[in-house]
C-alpha cells in the first residue's frame, strides 16, 4: 500500500489525457468501508482505462501525515478523502483540480465553491450530538442552568461525573469549545471569504464569549480531567460509568458501546448540546467529508472521473450506511431514501434520526463561517491547529480567568489571519 502511484510515476508525465496504463493513487482513511470501496472501485475500472491503488490510513491525523510523506517523496495522491475544511486549505495552497461536473452534475452540496468552481464532492455528513444517561438524569436538561444544577447532583449522588468538559489540542475538544460558543450565539468571525474579520472578542461578542467559558469553567467541576481527549477517550468513559454525560458525533457512541456494553445503550440518549435559556439551535456542526482531487499527481483526469462515479454508484448509499448513526447522506433525499428508512440499525435508534431531520437546516461545517455562509480559511487553519481546545486548557488547566482565555482565543485568531 506504501507504494501507491508510483507505476504512474514510472509510466508517464503526468499527461493522462487517454488514462491507459495509469494508476489513481488514493489515500483514505475509510478502511472500515474497504470492502465497499473495493467493489466500487471494480466498476469503475471495469468501465474506465484506470486503475485505483489505495493507500488507507487510521482515523486521525494519520492521513495529513501520509499525505505529506507521500508529497515529500514527489509521490503525490490523486485523490485524497478528507474534510471540507481541509479540502479548502488545500484550495487555498493551489494543490486542488475543480471537479464542478462531479458536485454540481450531482447535486451535492458545494461547501468549496471558488469563483464558481467546486473543489470538494462531499460523501457524507457527521454531526456533533450529545449523549447522557437517561437512567441518572430523569429528563433532559437541556439549559445551561438545569444542566448545571442536574450535573451536580448526578455527581454528588452516584459514584459517576454527571458531565465531561474536553480541553486539549483535539478535534473532540475544539469542536465541543467552538459549539458551546455558538450556542451562545457568539459570533466569532464576519466578513467575506477574502477579509475575515476576527470578532470573538469584539463588544457582545466578548460578553457572551466570557460567558461561555465561565459556564465551562463551572461544569468542569462535575467532569473528570479531560484534558487532551479524543473521541474514544469520552465514548470509553461514558462505557466504564465514569461519566454520565458527553459530546460526540453522531451514534458513534452506540456503534462502540454496542459491542461491549450492549446492556447500557438503552440508557443512553441523544441530545442537542445544552443551550443557555432562551436560546434557540441555530448552528449545529456537522463534520462533512468526501473527496478532493490534487492537481499535481499522474491521473488527475482519472480522479476526476472516479469521485463522479462514486458518487453515482448503485453502492454509495452502501458507503455511507456502513457506519449508520455516525454517518448520513450528504443531500436531504438521501437522508429520506429507502435505504436509510430500511437500515436496521437507524430503526432501532429513531431518536438519533429525529433529531437528525429536525435539525438538518441547522448543521453547518466550521469552514462556512464566513459572511453569509463563505468559506472561512481562519476558520478552518484555527481548526486544523485546535486552538478552541487548547482555549478550554488555558482556562482549566493554565488557570486563566474567562476573560483572559477570550483574550488569548482572539490573539492566536488574529496570528493566522495575518500569517
Amino acid at each position: 500500500m506504501g507504494f501507491a502511484g508510483c507505476s504512474s510515476i514510472l509510466s508517464g508525465n503526468g499527461n493522462d489525457s487517454d488514462g491507459k496504463g495509469k494508476t489513481i493513487s488514493y489515500l483514505s482513511d475509510r478502511g472500515d468501508s474497504k470492502q465497499i470501496i473495493n467493489e466500487i472501485i471494480g466498476e469503475f475500472e471495469k468501465n474506465h482505462d484506470y486503475k485505483v491503488n489505495v493507500t488507507y490510513t487510521s482515523k486521525g491525523t494519520s492521513t495529513d501525515q501520509q499525505l505529506q510523506k507521500m508529497v515529500a517523496a514527489g509521490n503525490p495522491p490523486d485523490l485524497i478523502f478528507d474534510t471540507s475544511a481541509d479540502a479548502y486549505r488545500y484550495q487555498r495552497n493551489g494543490d486542488l483540480a475543480p471537479i464542478s461536473n462531479a458536485v454540481q452534475d450531482n447535486g451535492l452540496p458545494d461547501p468549496v465553491n471558488v469563483d464558481g468552481k467546486s473543489y470538494f464532492a462531499p460523501t457524507m455528513v457527521e454531526p456533533l450530538m450529545f449523549w447522557y444517561r437517561n437512567d441518572l438524569y430523569s429528563s433532559n436538561p437541556e439549559t445551561w442552568s438545569k444542566w448545571e444544577k442536574k450535573a451536580k447532583q448526578v455527581s454528588q449522588s452516584n459514584n459517576i461525573e454527571g458531565f465531561v468538559v474536553q480541553s486539549g489540542q483535539t478535534n473532540n475538544a475544539d469542536t465541543q469549545i467552538t459549539q458551546y460558543l455558538w450556542q451562545n450565539d457568539v459570533e466569532i468571525y464576519s466578513g467575506p471569504s477574502d477579509n475575515i474579520q476576527i470578532t470573538i472578542d469584539d463588544g457582545a461578542n466578548r460578553q457572551k464569549a466570557v460567558e461561555t467559558y465561565r459556564w465551562l469553567k463551572t461544569m468542569s467541576q462535575y467532569s473528570p480531567n479531560g484534558s487532551g481527549w479524543e473521541w474514544g477517550d469520552a465514548i470509553e468513559a461514558l462505557q466504564q460509568e465514569n461519566a454520565a454525560a458527553i459530546a460526540s458525533v453522531g451514534g458513534l457512541p452506540i456503534l462502540t458501546i454496542a459491542e461491549n456494553r450492549p446492556d447500557l445503550i438503552e440508557k443512553l440518549s441523544p441530545s442537542p448540546f445544552p443551550l443557555p435559556q432562551g436560546k434557540k439551535q441555530n448552528k449545529w456542526w456537522a463534520y462533512m467529508e468526501g473527496h478532493v482531487v490534487r492537481n499535481d499527481g499522474n491521473a488527475t483526469e482519472g480522479a476526476k472521473a472516479f469521485v463522479d462515479f462514486f458518487s453515482k454508484s448503485d453502492k454509495f448509499m452502501d458507503f455511507v450506511l456502513s457506519a449508520p448513526l455516525f454517518q448520513f447522506p450528504p443531500t436531504r433525499d438521501g437522508l429520506n431514501s429507502k435505504a436509510v428508512k430500511q437500515n436496521k440499525t437507524i430503526q432501532k435508534h429513531p431518536a438519533v434520526m429525529k433529531l437528525v431531520k429536525e435539525n438538518w437546516d441547522s448543521f453547518s461545517t466550521i469552514l462556512a463561517t464566513g459572511k453569509d455562509g463563505a468559506p472561512n480559511i481562519v476558520a478552518a487553519d484555527a481548526y486544523g491547529q485546535q486552538l478552541f481546545g487548547q482555549s478550554a486548557d488555558q482556562l482549566l488547566v493554565g488557570g486563566k480567568s474567562p476573560e483572559q482565555t477570550v483574550d488569548w482565543v482572539a490573539k492566536k485568531l488574529q496570528g493566522l489571519k495575518n500569517q
